[in-house]
């Protein structure tokens, strides 16, 4: 009878143990898929340290899971805190390099300026992945941007116009008016005036109110001494600037993309003309 009782209490225990395993995991179940539901994950903002604290919970669940990973670093770097969202998306980029890489290259980019170490990370995933892409561009854009930013203008012009052509071969509406933008600024650098107009002029079909490329225009319209078209598309730069036209890429709010103006570069060519 006592051997009995022993056993049943043996049983008893095993079950409150295996009871308690299983509400456990109904709990991590539960608290994995609220952190993970895109429905939580906006009930904050990114700005917040609500957003920070829900971040370092799901990851004390998710460890590995790279969106997290990534989300966290993201209002870093919006907010010029590069060191700490360089280092969290270094996580992502370990865990997941074919994902990450490219998204880490135009980062460091458009918000570091570190072109140098952003064609590393971007000729590494266009070798992996050449017809995909980052941010609405392809890979080579922003290699070319960044050979442009360190005046290597035969790599720039290379990868610009390899940008161009793969996306012709869709037709020419596929080709973005930045694209054509960062091109003829190119040719412009390189004194290749025909054609940057050419290619400034394609820009300006697909978008009459980009500032940007009015002004660069204006520059080669100077250099072959065409003053008052020069002038005239300067005034239209201003007035475009000044009613909120801009490059309408989506990071210009927290960062300026290479070679974007501001209207003091408008208004001190203007009073020299």
């Amino acid at each position: 009878m006592e051997k009995l009782q022993k056993l049943c209490l043996s049983c008893t225990l095993l079950l409150m143990i295996f009871s308690s395993f299983a509400q456990n995991d109904s709990i991590l179940k539960a608290k994995k898929e609220k952190y993970i539901t895109k429905e939580y994950w906006h009930t904050f903002s990114y700005n917040s340290a609500e957003w920070q604290m829900y971040l370092d919970s799901a990851l004390a669940i998710e460890p590995k899971n790279t969106r997290l990973w990534q989300q966290k670093s993201m209002p870093n770097f919006k907010s010029g805190k590069y060191y700490d969202g360089m280092r969290f998306l270094n996580k992502a980029v370990e865990l997941d390099t074919l994902a990450y890489l490219g998204y880490r290259g135009f980062m460091k980019c458009v918000f570091m300026k570190d072109y140098g170490n952003a064609i590393i990370d971007l000729k590494a995933i266009y070798k992996k992945r050449p017809i995909d892409q980052t941010m609405d561009h392809s890979y080579p854009f922003w290699i070319g941007i960044s050979y442009l930013k360190l005046n290597k203008l035969d790599s720039a012009d290379y990868y610009l116009g390899l940008s161009i052509n793969n996306a012709l071969l869709k037709g020419k509406e596929a080709v973005h008016y930045v694209d054509w933008f960062y091109w003829g600024l190119t040719k412009f650098k390189q004194k290749k005036y025909k054609e940057a107009l050419s290619y400034f002029e394609n820009a300006m079909a697909q978008n009459s109110h980009f500032p940007d490329v009015e002004y660069y225009k204006a520059m080669v319209l100077l250099q072959i001494n065409q003053k008052e078209e020069a002038k005239a598309l300067l005034v239209q730069a201003k007035a475009n600037i000044a009613n909120g036209y801009r490059m309408n890429e989506d990071n210009e709010s927290y960062a300026n993309y290479p070679y974007q103006i501001t209207t003091f570069e408008v208004d001190e060519i203007l009073e020299k003309l």
